[in-house]
């Protein structure tokens, strides 16, 4: 979670307080108190605990109690923005500090007043100025090079990526009602919705009523429009639409009428037309001045509950299935995904976008039916795309992790198997026409199946684990289909990208499930895993953040078999590490033989942990009468690729204890009481007290805990595993932004990526900073991307600044050689988008 500063939190609580919200304060000491627990709110953001005379000092320092909303955001502009001639661009001095803000503001507002000044000050024409924030200005004010360095983003969630002005602007100015139960997520700073004295429905209701009389009042300077918006809460007002009326005449007298008309320009980019409405509205005179505060405040606090807040993949799905992200006045603005297209692109720029396996089949009964891929390659093309994106389908994670047998899920994931072959396999989708322009005789034929290039797995990785979707990704990525037709043309397979290793509470979790994800899957060379940030993370930093762990008996079992077998590889060149393996053997057995009832090998667990790569549905797992490994036919088209284990198992002793552990793990809802067993949590002590039982069973509670020893073993059988995943190929995806906002990173500087491909090469000598045991030859590959760009602000071009920042400033690297460094992980971003890229136009 990105932690931010003092100063960043103050404006932000001036910019964004719901307590400051319908609040007509003339009192001095009354709006100083406001604002004293409005700063208290934010505390979750900042790295310790305010106390009383500390925020009383930061509002008298920055004069807080006395500035106007207006005042500030020109203070903020002067002090963040750079005029560049055509445009205005963060001051690279201050980006780390102006992210910080973006993650709690909407910087529109402050881009805005810029440019609002900037007309005031300067003899510059209203065309001229809007000429620049709708051809020339991000929409974040991230310096945007226009060279000929390109840039690749092989990350990227079609439904993340973007912006959230388009949204705002579709309550603020077209006046779309929110409809049905909507699931809003939580943001701490909002008190008084977060306790209900406000409904968070009626905020796009206010975003409407405000941003209506506030656009209109531009027009008709009707004072009675704006007079009293600021006192209370309107509730149950009819959306009127008058600054829709008035736009649409056509009559524009003055800059603040030109930038709100042009905001209704389908024209322009969708969040280039937000930051013309704000222009508009923070260009209004000082009658409107109230009203504009109000209208501010709560278009941030709407804004805020689109974009993550807090650590965790739950609370991040929670924030992208949030239906406000993606609301659109149909007819007035262009659908999400089209603006998703076009957003962060540029002559330059290469995508790699994530969408779900529905847009190449449509639903799940046959014949498959791509009419979505269809529609976007049009679309594509109509922007002139068609070179700059392909797609990777991703299946999504959701379920009830406790069954590991997920009969309906993967029977669903089998019969979407079969529709994706069916449609690799297509004759008529390797050459279907689409409409190029709106033209009758103008058609272009492209092949569909080019568009999709690889698989994924995404969605919350705590809840289903890789090993359902794995023998499904093996099989699409073997690409051994059979052809519909004698005239079908075949290209080259496909390639995997799984996230893991993103988010989990004990590091041994995230480090397995990355493991999981390469061995179940069968990774071959170029395959790729997203995030993988358990990898590089410092143990005794997570240690110390974490504090505390919690996990399943079994899972917590897992990970220590998983663990002890890494170490015996360990030890091959580090044997100092030998007598921690007496501990975790002796862990082992305490928790085996309270889940089993009885004490198993590390051996014979670890086998049985290799089998889950199997798919239980396809050998019937729950049928089968005997507890001896079956032995099936590898070539018949029922098992084959789907189980890979069987077809000519020895039947030893090892393999079939082996084969009944699988068994009883994938059928465990079965007895009862070892269900129950597994599904116990341990409390896992990450920083135990000197003196402290290093585990066991105490007051009703099952607890564990990490030596410093094993936190050691961690670090190095992370080297191990990074060597090994090195030699393998495997390349490695860091969404730095938003490893901020989802992990347990604070700063930039503490992202893995400085240690799989650190900006020094000699970090990696033996016994060096980042090759401490002498396990690495070399780094990874890696490649840097933005995920999910409109629920953590950035751009695929800042993602590669920030980083190179952080090397310079943090790790005290030479500004040249860091240049060079994030030049080279730019470089080969483009390659891995280059080698899997197909021409889709026929």
């Amino acid at each position: 979670m990105l932690k931010v500063s003092d100063e960043s939190i103050a404006y932000a609580s001036l910019l964004t307080s719901d307590r400051l919200l319908f609040n007509e304060v003339g009192i001095d000491k009354k709006k100083f108190l406001l604002q004293e627990k409005s700063i208290f709110d934010y505390q979750p953001y900042i790295s310790r605990m305010l106390r009383n005379e500390d925020v009383t000092a930061l509002i008298r320092s920055l004069n807080l109690d006395k500035i106007s909303l207006k005042k500030l955001l020109s203070l903020l502009a002067k002090k963040y923005l750079i005029w560049q001639g055509d445009r205005f661009d963060v001051k690279l001095s201050y980006l780390e500090e102006w992210l910080e803000l973006a993650s709690l503001i909407d910087v529109s507002w402050i881009i805005a007043k810029a440019y609002s000044d900037l007309t005031y000050d300067y003899d510059i024409s209203e065309q001229d100025i809007i000429t620049c924030i709708k051809d020339n200005q991000c929409p974040t004010a991230l310096q945007q090079l226009k060279g000929k360095k390109g840039f690749a983003d092989n990350h990227v969630h079609l439904g993340g990526h973007g912006h959230t002005g388009p949204s705002l602007l579709s309550f603020s100015l077209y006046g779309v009602e929110v409809t049905g139960k909507i699931k809003w997520p939580r943001r701490p700073e909002s008190t008084l919705f977060e306790s209900e004295r406000y409904k968070k429905n009626d905020l796009p209701k206010w975003g409407a009523l405000l941003g209506d009389n506030l656009a209109a009042f531009a027009f008709d300077h009707d004072y009675k429009r704006v007079n009293k918006l600021h006192i209370k809460p309107h509730i149950n007002v009819e959306f009127k639409g008058d600054a829709i009326s008035y736009i649409e005449r056509g009559e524009c007298n003055n800059f603040s009428q030109h930038c709100l008309s042009q905001s209704h320009c389908l024209l322009i980019p969708s969040a280039n037309r937000w930051l013309l409405f704000c222009t508009g509205l923070i260009s209004l005179n000082k009658e409107a001045d109230n009203a504009l505060d109000t209208y501010i405040r709560i278009s941030n606090i709407l804004r805020n509950y689109m974009i993550v807040m807090g650590a965790g993949l739950g609370q991040f799905v929670e924030s992208f299935h949030f239906p406000l992200r993606k609301s659109r006045h149909l007819g007035s603005q262009d659908i999400v995904g089209l603006d998703a297209f076009k957003s962060d692109i540029s002559k330059d720029t290469v995508r790699e976008f994530r969408v779900s396996p529905n847009i190449a089949i449509g639903s799940n009964s046959f014949p498959a039916d791509p009419k979505d891929l269809k529609a976007s390659l049009e679309a594509l093309y109509k922007e002139s795309l068609a070179e700059r994106v392909h797609f990777v389908l991703h299946f999504t994670r959701s379920g009830k992790r406790e069954d590991r047998r997920q009969s309906k899920f993967r029977a669903n994931i089998k019969n979407q198997v079969r529709l994706l072959q069916q449609f690799h396999g297509s004759v008529s989708f390797s050459d279907t026409e689409i409409k190029a322009f709106q033209i009758e005789d103008e058609s272009l034929r492209v092949d569909l199946r080019k568009a999709i290039r690889g698989y994924d797995v995404a969605g919350n990785e705590n809840e289903l684990p890789i090993e359902v979707f794995a023998p499904a990704l093996r099989v699409l990525r073997l690409a051994k289909h059979s052809s519909q037709s004698l005239f079908t043309t075949r290209h080259q397979r496909p390639f995997l990208t799984i996230h893991a290793g993103e988010d989990y509470s004990h590091l041994l979790s995230g480090l397995r499930a990355i493991d999981e994800a390469v061995y179940f899957c069968d990774y071959q060379s170029g395959d790729r895993i997203g995030h993988g940030l358990a990898l590089g993370v410092s143990p005794i930093s997570w240690a110390q953040r974490q504090q505390t762990a919690y996990v399943t008996i079994g899972e917590h079992l897992d990970n220590l078999v998983w663990c002890f077998q890494k170490s015996l590889e360990v030890i091959q060149k580090v044997p100092k590490f030998t007598g921690v393996l007496h501990l975790l053997q002796e862990k082992i057995n305490f928790w085996s033989g309270y889940l089993y009832e009885e004490e198993h090998s590390c051996r014979s667990l670890y086998e049985a942990w290799k089998l889950r790569r199997n798919c239980p549905y396809a050998l019937n797992l729950d049928e089968l009468s005997s507890d001896k490994p079956p032995v099936i036919d590898g070539k018949n088209p029922l098992y084959r690729d789907w189980i890979i284990d069987f077809d000519q198992i020895q039947c030893n002793a090892s393999s079939q204890k082996a084969f009944v552990l699988w068994q009883k793990y994938i059928l465990a809802e079965l007895d009862v009481h070892f269900f129950k067993r597994r599904e116990k949590s341990v409390i896992i002590h990450c920083n135990p007290k000197q003196g402290f039982e290093p585990f066991g069973y105490k007051h009703g509670t099952y607890f564990d805990s990490i030596s410093a020893a094993e936190l050691e073993l961690y670090e190095a059988i992370q080297d191990l595993q990074i060597e090994k995943y090195g030699s393998q190929e495997i390349i490695f995806e860091a969404c730095p932004t938003s490893n901020i906002y989802i992990g347990r990173f604070e700063h930039y500087h503490e992202h893995p990526i400085y240690r799989w491909n650190p900006p020094i090469e000699s970090w990696l000598n033996a016994g060096e900073r980042f090759n401490k045991f002498g396990l690495r030859r070399g780094a990874i590959s890696v490649c840097v991307n933005t995920d999910d760009s409109a629920l953590m602000p950035t751009s695929i071009q800042n993602e590669h600044r920030v980083l190179q920042r952080a090397a310079v400033e943090y790790y005290g690297v030479g500004s040249n050689k860091a240049e060079d460094w994030i030049d080279r992980i730019r470089q080969k971003g483009v390659e891995v988008f280059e080698e899997n890229h197909l021409d889709w136009v026929n």
